[in-house]
């Protein structure tokens, strides 16, 4: 990676800090989201933890034994990583968080072997990564810098690779191809047997964009916070077929299941 790439994502970094510790709406929304992802980890006596793509470092704040790494390293990293050559042994860990991650690794067939590989029997990837829904497409195709295209292979790695890549291109299309549509979960279960989908949850409607998000910086909430707070209570009742329409995330929490002989031969054919 060239030097003004990294002095570029560096730089996203800082106004992503400086985003969150001025729009208080998107902090209570992410302190859930983390929660979830918390939630959805294995115990810690399975193995220790290890967030890739760290970026602004929130993830600590609500998963305090986690390793935060990047493919750039921010003065609030512990080391870092490319998410597709992971620099640790085989088996030797128990989760694997990836926040708004997924959709920018180049090859997401080359980050799950390696996480197939690191990972004990019964450790974890949660993931926390947008939804391409029916409300969500609207706005994510029209109204977002990031592009999603959803005639992509998930298993397939992008066209533009190699140490010129913008850490942050992606196709915010790829967990919702991979995990949220039969074909994507078929091929997952093909090509990484020992991979387990234990499940994915749609949640976080309206009341996300509505909050502003990272892009609108300083300028904070799109809606003040009386709306946003009834938005944010009818979304927490409707029923699952309703979220699933208007949600813009989804939780996927994938388990590296104890290996059989079949499993390891079909995996060492991937």
């Amino acid at each position: 990676m060239d030097d003004a790439t990294r002095a570029r994502t560096l730089a996203r970094f800082e106004d992503h800090r400086r985003a969150w510790d001025t729009n208080a709406a998107l902090r209570a929304l992410y302190a859930d989201w983390y929660g979830r992802v918390a939630a959805a980890l294995p115990p810690v006596a399975v193995g220790p933890r290890v967030e890739l793509g760290s970026g602004p470092g929130f993830a600590r704040g609500f998963i305090p034994e986690v390793e935060l790494t990047d493919l750039v390293k921010a003065p609030w990293h512990d080391r870092e990583v490319s998410a597709e050559s992971l620099p640790y042994a085989d088996s030797s860990l128990g989760g694997l968080v990836l926040f708004d991650v997924l959709h920018h690794i180049p090859s997401p067939r080359t980050f799950l072997a390696e996480a197939v590989r690191v990972l004990r029997p019964g450790g974890r990837i949660v993931l926390c990564e947008p939804y391409i829904g029916p409300l969500s497409y609207i706005v994510y195709k029209f109204f977002h810098e990031e592009p999603v295209d959803m005639q992509a292979d998930p298993l397939v790695a992008a066209p533009q690779t190699g140490p010129g890549r913008d850490p942050f291109d992606s196709n915010q299309a790829i967990p919702t191809l991979l995990f949220g549509r039969a074909r994507g979960r078929a091929a997952l279960a093909s090509a990484f047997p020992l991979l387990a989908l234990c499940g994915v949850e749609y949640f976080a409607g309206p009341s996300y964009p509505a909050s502003g998000g990272f892009s609108r910086g300083p300028r904070g909430p799109i809606l003040p916070r009386a709306l946003r707070t009834m938005l944010h209570w009818i979304e927490a009742r409707m029923p699952a077929f309703i979220t699933r329409l208007i949600a813009f995330r989804m939780l996927v929490t994938v388990e590296k299941r104890p290996a059989q002989l079949g499993d390891v031969l079909v995996q060492a054919e991937h």
